[in-house]
């Protein structure tokens, strides 16, 4: 009897390592991939395409909406002074936006929306200032908004359902970017991304500089082992997301390879092609064959893209 129950116990143990070996092996495994320096994003054929409907079926949809173009230029105290009424508000928030005064646009569609609660074209105007400002919770609320308040069959419906779409994969594409940019931060690396900065660079063109440090507690690093790939994207003519012409990455003063060289910048240069407008970026940092941090901008370029072997 006691040799049957030690014999079983036996068997049990070996089974339990059993399974955390297969566990573990899973772990570098997935550890392997994240960090396999001949991976590559590349764009999907299909989504690309996929991505391109929804976007043409927004813009078919913004530009049946009847929205006035605005063409009066107004200062905040005239407006006041003159009582608009929402329609006025309205363009003059339309006009900020287009300068970038954020934050004075949306006070001016809330005392739009104050006078003519009901006017769909202010809750349109609302939405896309939320989608301007990259909140996309408040961007999905009030095109859901939209929705309860529009006619099933118009114009403003079909337009809020469109966008309503974009944004919510555009959140879930956010929450992969996060919980993968968690994962490389709790992983040992020996560099990591502080900072990006993102300026015009002529026409369509843009200047990106990444600001990249050494992490602590390593020793010093060889500059011969770091290495950064990017890849610009651009919407062509015919509105489906393709790689753009980019400079080669440089360094201003070579990488870090201690703690104490602080920020270093490394910059690349996008050029989009005739009549394409740029879009965003991929771009990774390795150490020595290993991935050490990545960005992808904006995050919804995750849904067209997918990694795959480098050849």
């Amino acid at each position: 009897m006691a040799e049957k129950k030690s014999r079983t116990w036996i068997l049990a143990a070996a089974g339990l390592v059993g399974i955390q070996v297969l566990v573990l092996f899973g772990l570098l495994k997935l550890r392997h991939q994240d960090t396999d320096e001949s991976r590559e994003w590349s764009l999907d054929p299909k989504a690309t395409v996929e991505e391109a409907a929804r976007e043409k079926e927004s813009r078919e949809a913004l530009g049946n909406l009847p929205l006035p173009e605005g063409t009066r230029r107004l200062t905040v105290a005239g407006a006041q002074a003159a009582a608009p009424q929402a329609e006025d508000l309205l363009d003059q928030a339309r006009e900020l936006q287009n300068r970038g005064q954020l934050d004075l646009a949306e006070k001016l569609l809330g005392q739009a929306q104050a006078k003519a609660p009901e006017n769909n074209r202010i809750r349109v105007a609302s939405a896309l200032l939320a989608e301007a400002r990259q909140d996309s919770a408040l961007a999905l609320q009030r095109w859901r908004e939209c929705i309860r308040a529009s006619d099933p069959s118009g114009t403003t419906r079909r337009l809020a359902l469109a966008r309503a779409r974009v944004v919510e994969e555009r959140m879930r594409l956010e929450q992969v970017a996060r919980q993968r940019e968690e994962s490389l931060a709790k992983n040992s690396r020996k560099l990591a991304l502080a900072g990006v900065v993102e300026e015009k660079s002529g026409g369509e063109g843009r200047r990106v500089t990444w600001n990249v440090r050494a992490v602590s507690g390593n020793r010093p690093l060889d500059a011969g082992k770091v290495g950064v790939r990017v890849t610009f994207f651009e919407r062509g003519p015919n509105g489906v997301l393709q790689k753009s012409e980019g400079g080669v990455p440089r360094w201003e003063k070579g990488p870090p390879l201690v703690e104490g060289d602080g920020w270093r910048n490394l910059s690349a240069e996008a050029r989009p092609t005739a009549e394409s407008k740029y879009v965003g970026y991929s771009w990774q940092l390795f150490y020595d064959g290993e991935l050490q941090d990545e960005r992808i901008q904006p995050a919804s370029l995750r849904g067209v893209l997918r990694e795959i072997p480098r050849s």
